[in-house]
């Protein structure tokens, strides 16, 4: 008599079988294998500070091309650019402009950094920069400067969208803050330059032009160095690049033990993998890379290209064919970032950086670039506050002790607005930036780490198509509203904007420290779960 078939299984449980199988036996080997290599010691070497500092010049190009519009339209003149007078319109033109070719860049940016990869899109982006530096300094007409505007917004939009995306797929998860705090640190350092170069240069004739060229300078020292910079190993497993991906962890985690670092690795294919399951329910492990299948074994072993039937391998979905719907967790996640991006804009920050040495002029300064460049420097100052505590303290911490410290700058710049007392307004403006650079300057933009691999680059392109969208509207319009509704109603209306924004923080932003890229989902399983950091690790 024949035996009774087993009942047939669903697909899906099938893989979740062969998951549950790899992450325990990954376990054992975890529990043999010390610590982690994300818990060990990260210490700074030659190697590893080229890859930070030099993944942060598109930040820093980001500050300066946006800050250096400040000096220029002090020191440029109507004749420069074929006209009578420069109006309020124009400079709100010339500004903005690049607001919205960030727009367009973090769009372009998304699709890009997917399919040929970070390292090369920032190299792209930092071309871009050469060629937008050497148009604008060479500018004869209004329609020409507002084009190298447009065209070096673009080369911004890339930077904010993809450097965020690259430092949180490379940085360890104990300074994964620290790291992505570093590119804010290089937008902050390049707006302060901006200032500092324009402060230097103002008696120079046409210094307007230099203050456009000398922005080539930090993008070829980028495209110089590119070699020493290794590729996103996520992406490269995303690929299918496990080699490559071994080498760029060897870069990434230079003195950590090569046990631990192919470990590291077995982990990422295993999440990454985990996040295509459903993708692929019929053939959930087969890997796809050109011609061949690649494998890599569990206990240890080296890479190699070898049969299926080798025990103890583990086999990973590395790309898919098709377009899916966004999962919950990911849209739960975008929005987060996408309203905390927001709530950075609506509070004015850069209503004060593009036009301070305007508004300071109109009180008649003697010099304005003064007043602007304190401003600048205490954005950068703060930004170092910021770099040595989120990661401590917590991201959701920093932000609800420092927005009601915008709030107060705010309404105490409004008080100094209405009784024309240049003073308070500069010191009200100074608490506002600092504390502003302490959370909100940072913070937003390390949101990409909400997002899983397979969404974290067109996530990325949202956040930052938020932030360009809310800054244009600011920046076209902050000085037209201000002539008709008064710089003092102006700070109010941004306050109340700090508020709802310390509120969503309160009950939607969850803390993150120290979770893997691959953990921090579980915090957008079911809902958002602001607590999930506290309730299971402290």
């Amino acid at each position: 008599m024949d035996s009774e078939s087993p009942p047939a299984r669903n697909g899906l449980n099938d893989v979740d079988d062969v998951y549950s199988d790899l992450y325990s036996t990954i376990s054992q080997v975890t529990a043999t294998t010390a610590n982690d290599v994300d818990q060990l010691p990260y210490p700074i070497t030659f190697r590893n500070l080229i890859i930070f500092v030099g993944a942060t010049v598109g930040g820093l190009l980001f500050g300066y091309d946006t800050g250096v519009i400040s000096g220029v339209l002090l020191m440029l003149k109507p004749q420069d650019i074929s006209l009578d007078v420069v109006t309020d319109f124009q400079k709100e033109l010339i500004t903005s402009v690049t607001c919205l070719g960030s727009f367009f860049g973090s769009i372009i940016a998304f699709p890009t950094a997917d399919k040929y990869g970070r390292k090369s899109t920032m190299a792209l982006c930092c071309t871009v920069f050469v060629v937008a530096a050497i148009w604008m300094a060479l500018s004869t007409s209004l329609t020409f400067l507002v084009i190298g505007r447009l065209i070096v917004g673009v080369a911004v939009g890339v930077a904010a969208q993809c450097v965020p995306v690259y430092l949180s797929e490379i940085s360890p998860a104990s300074t994964r803050g620290l790291v992505l705090a570093l590119n804010t640190l290089a937008i902050t350092g390049g707006q302060l330059i901006s200032y500092v170069v324009s402060l230097s240069m103002q008696n120079v004739q046409h210094s307007w032009r230099y203050l456009f060229g000398l922005a080539a300078l930090p993008a070829i020292i980028f495209l110089l160095i590119l070699d020493f910079i290794p590729e996103s190993p996520r992406w490269l497993i995303s690929k299918g690049e496990f080699a490559d991906a071994l080498d760029s962890l060897r870069a990434i985690y230079p003195t950590a033990p090569l046990q631990l670092v192919s470990l590291k690795l077995k982990w990422l294919i295993l999440d990454i993998g985990k996040l295509r399951k459903y993708q692929d329910a019929e053939d959930p492990l087969l890997v796809r890379t050109h011609s061949t299948s690649r494998y890599i074994g569990v206990n240890d072993e080296p890479l190699s290209e070898s049969s299926p039937s080798q025990d103890n391998n583990l086999v990973v979905s590395a790309e898919s064919r098709t377009r899916h719907k966004m999962e919950p967790r990911a849209k739960r996640a975008l929005l987060v970032g996408c309203t905390l991006m927001f709530f950075q804009q609506v509070s004015g920050i850069n209503a004060f950086l593009y036009y301070s040495a305007i508004i300071f002029a109109q009180f008649e300064v003697k010099n304005p670039l003064v007043p602007a460049m304190a401003v600048a420097a205490t954005n950068f100052v703060f930004t170092l506050v910021a770099l040595k505590c989120v990661d401590p303290i917590g991201r959701r911490s920093m932000l609800l002790y420092t927005i009601w410290i915008m709030t107060i700058g705010l309404f105490l710049s409004s008080v100094g607005f209405d009784k024309n007392n240049t003073k308070l307004i500069l010191v009200a403006l100074l608490i506002f930036v600092g504390g502003y650079a302490s959370g909100m300057g940072s913070i937003p933009w390390s949101s990409v780490e909400f997002l899983p691999l397979n969404r974290r680059s067109f996530g990325a392109a949202c956040i930052s198509c938020t932030n360009w969208l809310s800054n244009t509207v600011v920046s076209v319009s902050y000085l037209s509203i201000a002539n008709v509704m008064g710089m003092d109603r102006a700070m109010i209306m941004f306050a109340v904007f700090t508020i709802l924004n310390w509120i969503f923080v309160y009950y939607y932003y969850p803390e993150v420290k120290g979770l893997t890229l691959e953990e921090i989902g579980k915090v957008f399983e079911n809902g958002i779960d602001v607590s999930y950091v506290y309730r299971n690790y402290h």
